[in-house]
């Protein structure tokens, strides 16, 4: 059997082909995959606080400019850009404080059921490093 979580997400794979995202932004941040990193708690702890700072400030400003009030439910693809390609758990983990940014920026807790989450990754130039957080309406 199938879960509803799985099930949502394969009518967020749908609803994302069929439509034009409501809001795109575009993010200067290297995202590393914390659970391969060799760092130290502080470390880590520090880069995780500042990527949720810029991303919950970036898709706010973002919300704001477009002037509607969000409407759950939502679909919000974020998309992780290197020039390596990530395992899926790898994008997951380098995703996780960007998404935790975002779900800030839209006043939900990340684990709203309203709210389907999507990882995706794009291969990018040399040393060519972001992410991309797209929405999508219903």
């Amino acid at each position: 059997m199938i879960s509803d979580r799985l099930e949502a997400l394969a009518r967020a794979l749908v609803a994302m082909r069929e439509k034009i995202p409501w809001l795109i932004v575009e993010l200067p941040v290297r995202l590393r995959n914390t659970s391969n990193a060799r760092d130290g708690w502080r470390a880590t702890a520090k880069r995780a606080k500042a990527v949720r700072a810029l991303s919950r400030k970036l898709t706010a400003n973002a919300i704001a400019l477009d002037g509607n009030l969000i409407q759950l439910p939502l679909v919000v693809r974020l998309v992780y850009i290197g020039p390596r390609q990530l395992d899926d758990d790898g994008v997951a983990s380098a995703l996780k404080s960007l998404r935790d940014g975002v779900a800030d920026a839209l006043g939900v807790d990340d684990r709203d059921q309203r709210v389907v989450w999507v990882p995706d990754q794009e291969r990018g130039g040399v040393r060519e490093y972001g992410a991309r957080v797209e929405i999508y309406l219903g």
